[in-house]
């Protein structure tokens, strides 16, 4: 009888489990996860690169061959006719074009680079994906703990204003303490009203990053992603980082090489294309004869060969000297966050080891004065104010962090 009791009791608890583990939110893992199962642009993505994969396996093939067929003397006693052994004889050709020499190569290259360039920019997409939802995700928790901070200190201001009532009834205490206490704790609703915002704002905008209801469920969240140690926040390494990784920098590397293929293929087009045929012949209802023949191009259009050259070579310049720009230009993003990073780093390393151990010291003095009345109310709500600060900064500090490291991956398009 109590084995059955269990078991219905954990029939009952197991649904709204197993549903609250699959509600995502709690950690970036899950939702990076998330992410990569149901995000409609990186499908897109995805669909976008394969096509180009398969226009480069097609790219380079020979021509389809053709078939002609030709009846001679058709108009034959009795009347015209199709009949192969009744007309004068029948001609069976069989077509191949060959492109000139090289030009397959040409073609196969730039395709290549195509279905390269496509390949780096679904890499691109996804790198962007995963920094704005490792951004939001560091909205939300800062929001979620912002209103916790705001809870915090609801319930001290509640708790303030009430002694300050008491003191007051009692003669110890002034009216303007007790006002000051009630305008404190109608401030904190306000500014509650507007956490609460921020809140539903940052879990609508992951929300839509994973391709669900704006206003689905999200766990809430408990921790933030770690920062890499110190080492991988040098410039020097997030610079070689970037050159070895960078989705941006590498499909604008592929699409300097098309128009290499490019340039290279219009070149070619200065030589013949050809078309050889074979063409057995058919005389009543027998292979009589063979035909042989060749077919080729004679590119006398020099002044459009010309143009076609001079536009390639220019679209190759203005690739190499915009992948020269976006080099310059990557470099000096992930410069610019990777010093972003580490002043973050630094100042929550101060909050945390000096400037918060001193704001809660400074506020238990002040607290252990005012309740042995010693000292006021404006005392005592400006050092709960500043320990309030000082916890605000460190989530403001931690948000920075991951902002600027969001960014940093981003760029380099991996994890760091």
């Amino acid at each position: 009888m109590e084995r059955l009791f269990i078991t219905f009791i954990l029939l009952l608890c197991s649904p709204p489990l197993l549903a609250a583990a699959s509600v995502p939110g709690a950690d970036m893992a899950g939702l990076l996860q998330y992410l990569e199962d149901n995000s409609a642009e990186l499908n897109v993505a995805r669909l976008e690169s394969s096509a180009a994969e398969q226009r480069s396996e097609a790219a380079g093939v020979l021509p389809d061959p053709s078939v002609r067929i030709e009846w001679q003397d058709i108009n034959q006693p009795g009347g015209v006719t199709l009949n192969p052994s009744r007309v004068g004889a029948v001609k069976y050709s069989y077509l191949q074009p060959l492109p000139g020499w090289g030009k397959r190569d040409a073609q196969k290259q730039a395709a290549e680079a195509g279905a390269k360039q496509m390949q780096e920019q679904q890499r691109g997409v996804r790198a962007e994906l995963r920094s704005r939802l490792k951004l939001a995700f560091a909205q939300y928790y800062r929001a979620h703990n912002a209103l916790q901070l705001n809870q915090d200190l609801s319930g001290f201001a509640a708790s303030a204003a009430k002694l300050a009532q008491e003191r007051y009834e009692r003669g110890l205490g002034k009216q303007q303490d007790w006002l000051k206490a009630q305008l404190d704790v109608a401030a904190l609703q306000s500014e509650r009203f507007t956490l609460q915002a921020e809140y539903q704002r940052t879990r609508a905008r992951i929300n839509a990053l994973l391709n669900r209801p704006v206003n689905a469920p999200l766990a809430e969240p408990q921790q933030l992603p770690p920062v890499p140690q110190a080492a991988k926040l040098e410039d020097a390494y997030l610079q070689q980082r970037l050159q070895e990784s960078s989705p941006q920098l590498f499909s604008q590397s592929a699409q300097s090489s098309a128009a290499q293929a490019n340039m290279e293929l219009t070149q070619k087009n200065q030589t013949p294309d050809f078309v050889v045929a074979i063409s057995p012949i058919q005389r009543g209802d027998s292979i009589s004869s063979w035909d042989a023949m060749l077919e080729f191009t004679i590119p006398l259009q020099q002044g459009a060969h010309s143009a076609h050259r001079h536009e390639a070579a220019q679209q190759l310049s203005a690739s190499q000297a915009r992948e020269q720009a976006l080099a310059q230009a990557l470099a000096a993003d992930i410069s610019e966050h990777g010093a972003a990073l580490r002043a973050a780093s630094e100042q929550l390393q101060l909050i945390r080891t000096q400037t918060l151990p001193l704001t809660e010291l400074a506020y238990k003095s002040v607290l252990s004065g005012y309740q042995n009345g010693n000292m006021d109310y404006a005392t005592l709500w400006q050092a709960r104010r500043e320990l309030q600060r000082n916890r605000a900064d460190e989530l403001d500090a931690q948000l920075a962090q991951q902002l600027h490291l969001a960014e940093i991956e981003r760029l380099i398009g991996e994890e760091l």
